[in-house]
């Protein structure tokens, strides 16, 4: 990871991000002091499942893979994550261990701005925090309303097989020749 120090030249960049586009010109560089550039090389973590949290990250250019481990301890990719969308919001509202890991799919540069300096600027620029706030809740919507039907789709997938499951012994049972 490298860190960049010249933050401006990101202003465009940040402002194409769902969570701060919607700021006034003055809101937003006052986020930039609160925020860090971090930039990462193809297959580098940027978060590991299972450390505690307390930051989010907006991907600036590149993209991430998000992934779980499963009970083998094997990564299983859930999603990607593209620029000018967020992810670690959660790490804002709870302090508790990272659910999934983020692993650059590409050279990715992202900004970070930790829990801390997050409530602060909520506290300081309430208009602009309140902007912020709902559209990172509408962003944590929307993932949870792509997460419940991905859970659908997983179950109608079981129930499928069950149903086939179903027709088969249904079939052999009615198929079996009757004994003399």
């Amino acid at each position: 990871m490298e860190n960049e120090t010249n933050i401006l030249k990101y202003l465009q960049q940040i402002k194409n991000i769902q969570i701060f586009h919607w700021l006034h010109e003055d809101e937003l560089q006052k986020i930039l002091l609160i925020a860090a550039i971090h930039h990462y090389k193809k297959g580098e973590a940027i978060i590991s499942q299972g450390e505690v949290g307390d930051s989010l990250y907006a991907v600036l250019s590149g993209s991430v893979d998000v992934s779980v481990k499963n009970a083998q301890q094997e990564k299983i990719a859930i999603s990607q994550i593209h620029a000018g969308e967020i992810f670690g919001e959660s790490a804002i509202f709870l302090a508790s261990k990272r659910t999934a890991g983020v692993t650059c799919s590409t050279d990715t540069t992202v900004m970070k701005i930790n829990r801390k300096d997050l409530i602060f600027y909520f506290k300081a620029y309430p208009n602009a925090g309140n902007k912020v706030l709902m559209l990172m809740i509408l962003n944590l919507l929307n993932k949870l309303r792509h997460a419940n039907e991905d859970l659908v789709l997983e179950k109608q997938s079981d129930l499928d097989f069950d149903y086939v499951d179903h027709l088969i012994q249904d079939f052999i049972s009615q198929t079996d020749l009757p004994s003399d």
